[in-house]
């Protein structure tokens, strides 16, 4: 009893402490347990989007040159506000942090206790609305145990900021209606220009307060008109000068802001959205697209006490119209509603560009906790306005008793709470997926059928530490090369250790987002350009059993599949067997299936950072009006690629593909120069010649030539009038020296005029004139003259270095 004695009397003075105190206490639990979940959350594609407009904000306040914030393409960005941003920039630099894991634990840092500071103050805007602190802790509570608003809290530095702001500036606008004075809409408008500063739904604040001010113009007397306007004045101007100091793209020409406006509110990018079963993209949405992620993604509680709220707002209003127009009280739940409401209506008149759900509208949440409250209060004190329910007078008397009453309600929403926040224990790390028991949580898959999941891709980061956990020394090359972002936050060892690739045949593992995430994978452009054999689709991949999955109401979120190695050997092993070997050089090349295979049965695949070197690939045509304009100066059509992105890994082999264009061919050539880096090879493919020089092998393997009259370099064959040269295998070196060959006739007078003084005639020959590899079988032939032949002398020989090789045989013909 004793040692309870000094933890009760805390509790005592707490209890007697000031609601702000009381408050702040809260927020610091909820501080100290984000602290210690910080480093279990991702990253998404805004988090590293939002820093990089930052830098480039910063250089062009450092340098003026305005090309550091037009340069992006995406227009759209250069208007993005940097009111958060720049401030966890510059503190980066402060503290010199360079390992991108440092900076992005740091941001999430930063930006989780902002979003405590946005619940603090809704707390205290509900006290101040209200004056019970019972309500003001519970809208408190369900500004902060939003379990999606939560989640994102840690790496949306975009719509959580914009959402703590606007709360801040309600905050504002009310304390400057209740002060009444210059400073107090100075600060409003300072908080107001801020808010716009990151979004340009900002803009609705102060038009509303500017129409509660001309009420309170139309309804004061004489005296108090100038006091009324110059309010106004100080509001509209600290809001303006306030959005142009904090912006500096607008700085050179403050008329760009229209120009931001309307960039931002139609963003350019159109993104596919998956609703309710089907897809829409974000430009041509259903007008019920926002109204529906609201309603489904809200905690019950909290979605019923804003619902309660918010049509008590409106009953007070058309019962009491007066009232509303003359008490400040009123009219700033009006103001809540109305920044609630109308957000929505504009975004369906207009038709905005929403996407990834409803986080664009996350500011939706504080004006909703408001009506909660409004809600709550109303329920607590039996009465909208001053008229009595008619219900209440049936209820029971301890239900009607005021304490009782209050106690049944405070502790019915605090259940509510309760429940929320064990559903985002279990669903931790990934609260961003929340849904309420409006949808289908039951059946296994139907959430992911239905609606867009870990859209964010946060869960990106779990299957990662997965794959690094259960390959513990391997280089792992992951798919697609975009997850690089992801990797952002991981240590640097492991970081290392993970290679990501554009090209998901050459990859091992693939990631996806959710049951519908292999869409980048089914879309036509990636399944052209990474179509590998004809029994190996990209959009095959998708099919295999997940190797590991993140699933959340029965629902896969995000999974990862592995390389189906089997088929990647099948398709190799039918491409040696049964395509045409056109070359044998550092690749075997062949054609099949109207494409150019190269094929390594000793290749090393990518390691980090490795863009692969370039092929080369020129195809002449039979007629060069078949060839495209624009090439037909050059004479050829060019094919180059960098090998990485055509080719699969596995086994310690490779194999790459580049389709053929249909027009008849007359030649290829292709390799490797070493002016691009690494070994050179190359293969020079006369197609004409290499058919014929296919019938001329199997002719000798058949024995239509018979035995070799002479074997040295090469072994030589005659067949009626036509001299074969064989060597099996052969490389590069054994045909680049040149071929002699001299004919000794019977009867010397059967010589060329001027060839009798040497007494041979000279038939000497690049291998590339009569010669082909076909896949590391050299052929060459050569028809010989008519005349009687006595014998023949025939080798190769380097200019300057004498003989490579060479035989003398007699033929008797």
């Amino acid at each position: 009893m004793t040692m309870l004695s000094p933890l009760r009397r805390r509790l005592s003075l707490l209890r007697r402490a000031p609601f702000w105190a009381q408050a702040a206490a809260a927020c610091a639990v909820f501080a100290v347990v984000g602290v210690a979940v910080l480093d279990d959350y991702g990253i998404i594609w805004d988090d590293v989007r939002q820093r990089g407009i930052a830098s480039a904000n910063i250089d062009y306040i450092i340098t003026g040159n305005i090309s550091y914030l037009s340069q992006d393409p995406d227009v759209a960005y250069r208007y993005y506000g940097v009111a958060f941003e720049m401030p966890l920039l510059l503190l980066e630099r402060i503290l010199g942090l360079q390992d991108t894991r440092h900076i992005y634990l740091m941001r999430h840092l930063i930006m989780h206790p902002f979003f405590i500071v946005g619940g603090f103050v809704c707390g205290m805007l509900a006290y101040r609305m209200l004056g019970s602190r019972w309500v003001a802790l519970l809208a408190m509570l369900m500004f902060l145990l939003h379990p999606r608003l939560y989640a994102h809290s840690f790496f949306n530095t975009k719509d959580i900021p914009f959402a703590t702001l606007l709360i801040i500036a309600l905050y504002l606008a009310h304390r400057a209606f209740r002060k009444d004075t210059v400073g107090a809409f100075i600060l409003c408008g300072i908080g107001a220009g801020v808010a716009i500063n990151l979004r340009p739904f900002g803009l609705m604040l102060p038009p509303m307060i500017l129409a509660i001010r001309a009420l309170d113009l139309w309804q004061a007397g004489r005296e108090e008109r100038k006091h009324i306007l110059t309010t106004g004045a100080a509001l509209a101007i600290a809001t303006g000068a306030t959005a142009y100091i904090i912006h500096p793209y607008y700085w050179e020409n403050p008329l760009r802001f229209i120009e931001g406006v309307r960039e931002l509110s139609q963003h350019p990018i159109i993104l596919e959205n998956l609703f309710m079963g089907e897809i829409y993209l974000s430009d041509a949405l259903p007008w019920r697209y926002i109204p529906v992620w609201f309603f489904i993604t809200a905690p019950p509680v909290a979605l019923l006490l804003g619902v309660i709220g918010g049509v008590g707002v409106c009953w007070q209003a058309i019962t009491r119209p007066l009232a509303a127009l003359r008490d400040c009280e009123i009219r700033f739940r009006i103001l809540s509603l109305g920044y609630f409401a109308l957000p929505i209506v504009v975004a369906i008149a207009l038709q905005a560009n929403i996407y990834d759900g409803w986080r664009q509208m996350y500011f939706l949440w504080g004006p909703f906790c408001l009506l909660a409250t409004i809600g709550l209060h109303t329920i607590a004190n039996n009465n909208i306005g001053q008229v009595r329910w008619k219900i209440g007078a049936r209820l029971p008397g301890w239900i009607r008793g005021g304490a009782p009453r209050r106690a049944l309600a405070y502790g019915v929403v605090g259940v509510g709470l309760i429940t929320t926040a064990t559903a985002m224990a279990a669903l931790h790390p990934h609260q961003q997926v929340y849904f309420n028991a409006l949808t289908d949580t039951k059946t296994p898959g139907a959430l992911a059928e239905r609606y867009d999941m870990d859209y964010g891709r946060v869960a990106q980061r779990q299957l990662l530490e997965y794959l690094l956990a259960r390959y513990p020394h391997d280089a792992l090359r992951i798919w697609p090369e975009r997850i690089s972002r992801w990797t952002l936050i991981l240590p640097q060892s492991d970081r290392d250790r993970l290679i990501t690739l554009d090209n998901p045949h050459a990859a091992d593992f693939y990631l996806s987002y959710d049951a519908r995430g292999h869409r980048l994978l089914e879309k036509p452009w990636n399944a052209t350009r990474s179509y590998l054999h004809p029994h190996i689709n990209s959009q095959d991949i998708p099919d295999q059993p997940p190797l590991h999955s993140i699933d959340a109401y029965g629902s896969d979120i995000a999974f990862i599949l592995a390389k189906d190695v089997e088929a990647y050997r099948a398709a190799y092993d039918d491409v040696a067997a049964n395509g045409t070997l056109l070359a044998h050089s550092t690749f075997d090349i062949y054609a099949y299936d109207g494409a150019l295979y190269y094929l390594n049965a000793n290749c090393a695949p990518p390691t980090s950072n490795d863009a692969g070197f370039w092929v080369f690939l020129h195809i002449i045509p039979s007629d060069f009006a078949a060839l495209p304009a624009d090439r037909r100066e050059l004479g050829f059509e060019n094919r180059d690629f960098r090998f990485n992105t055509r080719a699969a890994f596995f086994d310690g082999k490779c194999v790459a593909r580049q389709p053929l264009p249909e027009y008849p061919i007359a030649r290829i050539r292709t390799g490797r120069d070493a002016a691009r880096g690494g070994a050179e090879w190359r293969a020079d493919i006369d197609l004409a010649a290499h058919t014929a020089a296919h019938a001329l092998y199997e002719s000798i393997a058949a024995g239509d030539y018979g035995q070799p009259v002479a074997q040295s370099g090469f072994d030589v064959y005659i067949s009626g009038n036509s001299l074969a040269y064989l060597k099996e295998p052969c490389a590069m070196g054994d045909t680049d020296a040149r071929f002699f060959l001299h004919i000794i006739p019977a009867d010397p007078a059967d010589l060329p005029t001027d060839s009798r003084e040497h007494g041979f005639e000279n038939l000497d020959f690049q291998f590339a004139e009569r010669g082909v590899d076909i896949g590391g079988k050299c052929v060459a032939s050569r028809d010989l003259p008519d005349y009687t032949i006595e014998r023949i002398h025939t080798g190769q020989f380097v200019s300057g270095a004498g003989r490579v090789w060479g035989v003398e045989f007699p033929v008797g013909r």
